[in-house]
């Protein structure tokens, strides 16, 4: 996973990339690491990260600023803001911030926010979709539901409509079980995208407004229903 680290203080810049290697280093996870003390060069750069550690206060650009900057360039990167104040915490909270860490930089709290992060990471991760010549890769945290589609399936997202040559039980496989539960036989949907669910229907909506609707067999609604709200429960945890 790619790394961005941006601190104008080099003393907490070192401090910090320490950590975090050393925790890449114990969990056996590949990553690139990029430091960066001058916000204006992370903000003049077209380039994705998977996770960004930003100081919130840095001359020329904030660490919310490049926050902004860098969700444009990949919408599921994972934000830590470091920051001594919580003035800042209306504005972070618009951007989804994953986390708060707090001067001095401490260790134990920083392993702690990554095993959540890399849990995150991991459900996110991309997945590659192929149909005969074609082949992409879209986030899980994209995919609003898979549905059969003759002897392929067909993948929706918030942006597209993907024919995969995998099986439906291949799917299953492939995705975290925590976040996919199945409301019929032929839809595997994605719970954290879900915006209504009825006995009968399940509404979830594409980046463009447009909503997009799927059958809740009624053998099927009840543990379906389970599974969304216990989901809903851990993710609010």
């Amino acid at each position: 996973m790619r790394v961005l680290i941006c601190d104008d203080e080099f003393i907490a810049l070192d401090s910090i990339n320490k950590i975090i290697s050393q925790y890449f280093i114990k969990h056996n996870i590949s990553s690139k690491i990029i430091t960066e003390s001058d916000s204006t060069k992370v903000m003049a750069e077209q380039k994705a990260f998977d996770m960004a550690i930003l100081d919130v206060e840095m001359p020329s650009y904030s660490g919310l600023e490049i926050a902004r900057h860098l969700m444009t360039l990949n919408r599921n990167t994972i934000i830590f803001i470091i920051t001594s104040h919580d003035t800042y915490l209306d504005n972070a909270m618009d951007l989804r911030v994953f986390r708060f860490l707090p001067k001095p930089i401490d260790k134990e709290r920083i392993f702690s926010g990554l095993d959540s992060a890399i849990k995150l990471y991991n459900e996110n991760t991309r997945v590659l979709l192929t149909d005969g010549s074609t082949s992409q890769r879209v986030y899980v945290r994209d995919i609003l539901f898979i549905t059969i589609s003759k002897r392929k399936t067909l993948v929706v997202t918030v942006d597209d409509e993907i024919i995969s040559d995998r099986s439906l039980a291949q799917w299953k496989d492939i995705l975290p079980c925590a976040c996919f539960a199945q409301p019929h036989y032929s839809y595997l949907v994605n719970l954290r995208n879900i915006e209504r669910l009825d006995k009968n229907l399940i509404i979830l909506k594409k980046n463009n407004g447009e909503s997009v609707k799927v059958t809740v067999s009624q053998r099927k609604y009840k543990d379906f229903n389970n599974r969304f709200l216990n989901y809903i429960a851990q993710e609010n945890f």
